[in-house]
């Protein structure tokens, strides 16, 4: 099954490819939450009827947790591809709802060369520089660039009202149990500029064109929250 899964995923790419771009794909995980399942998640890339892309993850909680704290958080980046090939966005939102109720949303304007955050009732305008991403949609990049065998990577990042440099830094391979079976991966950490106690650390597969087949983030306060992948299949 997991050769099936990920010849189906490899089949028409061109890994190292300046061109390359990922299949339409759905992925789904199992949250856990110091090392206790409390839910499970997705995340789907595809392509709209408009010639745009939506990005997307999902995350809630179930079993024994969700009777106690419903949890839903929904991310999506709609962005495009230029003539070029370089991915744009214009579009970022966060929603969760539950026990606590929080919305960040970023348009960006292209044209005039700005973005408007607005998180906390508040509305910012920020001057945007060429290569600016979304808080989903450089992990999308992140793949990208993988695959084109980068490994020195850094992102212009809109988060909060301002433009943040994200720096995924390399710390090693390492191979991970999924529910698709054992994967090599390649791993990189991304600490808080304001906090390094707070960081994320991905494990992405080349296998499946780079995607985190595990997530984890570790708070300034010490709680652990991570995501491990348990199937993966391409959208027609």
């Amino acid at each position: 099954m997991k050769s099936f899964i990920v010849g189906l995923l490899l089949c028409s790419s061109s890994l190292y490819a300046a061109d390359y771009f990922p299949p339409q794909f759905t992925a789904e995980y199992k949250l856990y939450a110091e090392g206790w399942t409390v839910g499970k998640g997705t995340r789907t890339l595809t392509r709209l009827p408009d010639g745009k892309f939506k990005f997307e993850t999902i995350a809630k909680s179930t079993g024994f947790l969700s009777l106690f704290k419903k949890i839903r958080i929904e991310e999506r980046s709609i962005f495009m591809r230029t003539k070029t090939g370089k991915i744009r966005p214009l579009e970022y939102s966060y929603r969760q709802t539950g026990s606590q109720s929080r919305t960040n949303q970023v348009l960006f304007d292209w044209s005039k060369g700005i973005a408007k955050n607005t998180f906390k009732g508040k509305t910012k305008i920020i001057p945007l520089e060429d290569g600016t991403f979304d808080r989903l949609l450089y992990q999308l990049v992140l793949m990208l660039d993988l695959n084109q065998g980068k490994r020195k990577i850094r992102y212009l990042v809109v988060d909060k009202g301002k433009i943040k440099v994200y720096t995924p830094r390399f710390i090693g391979k390492e191979r991970i149990d999924t529910g698709i079976g054992e994967l090599k991966t390649v791993k990189y950490v991304r600490e808080s500029s304001s906090n390094n106690k707070r960081r994320t650390t991905l494990w992405c597969a080349r296998a499946l064109h780079y995607l985190p087949v595990q997530v984890e983030h570790v708070e300034a306060d010490g709680d652990v929250f991570s995501m491990v992948l348990q199937s993966v299949r391409k959208i027609q």
